[in-house]
């Protein structure tokens, strides 16, 4: 009975700070919300040590304005009454180790440049074969021919723009400083005769330096 009433002692001893821990839990679980807004999509954020939208506005951007500034754009028009090229881009090639979305990059950079209303684009490849089954399709006999799109007729291009990304990265101290560079590189090339009209260059230096608290 001395042991039966000695362990119900030490039960209701230990009761009390059990209870206050699991309390102390769920109050904490129950206050635990998240919160999200909408935040400006223009404004520069670095958040962590990747490839991010401000990246790919920033090298976007930087390409667009340097293509457009350079020569070969005023001595193609010079020698074509004014008319602007036709640029057909390919998509910039990931040569980092890390998972970017260069078709963004790339998609960007073309979008910027179409409403520049500078230059003209005519469809990249896989866009072309949809047309062409398209055509296939409407010149097959299903379709009427007074509504039926003709082939031959389509827009040769006169440039194509192409480009590579490749990154490099440093760190010290067990990885508590950390740098990250990224180089995006695009070209021009002159389809008809394989020249290289114009090529440039946007480099991307990032420094990180962890908190002694390891953030």
């Amino acid at each position: 009975m001395m042991s039966i009433t000695l362990a119900k002692t030490k039960l209701f001893a230990v009761s009390p700070i059990l209870a206050l821990t699991v309390a102390a839990s769920l109050s904490t679980t129950s206050c635990t919300t998240s919160k999200a807004e909408y935040t400006d999509p223009d404004k520069a954020e670095i958040l962590d040590d990747r490839w991010s939208e401000t990246d790919l506005k920033k090298t976007a951007s930087f390409l667009v304005d340097q293509v457009l500034a350079r020569p070969w754009l005023q001595e193609y028009k010079g020698k074509h009454g004014g008319k602007a090229p036709v640029v057909i881009v390919d998509q910039i090639e990931n040569r980092t180790e890390e998972v970017i979305d260069t078709k963004a990059l790339t998609e960007y950079v073309q979008d910027e440049l179409i409403n520049s209303r500078k230059v003209r684009f005519v469809s990249d490849v896989s866009v072309r074969k949809r047309i062409l089954d398209e055509l296939k399709y409407q010149n097959g006999g299903a379709v009427s021919q007074a509504s039926a799109k003709k082939t031959g007729n389509q827009t040769g291009a006169d440039f194509m723009l192409e480009g590579s990304m490749s990154s490099s990265n440093h760190s010290k101290d067990g990885g508590a400083e950390k740098t990250i560079f990224y180089m995006t590189t695009m070209r021009l090339t002159n389809i008809e005769t394989g020249e290289i009209e114009w090529t440039g260059k946007k480099e991307l230096k990032k420094a990180f330096k962890k908190s002694s608290f390891g953030l």
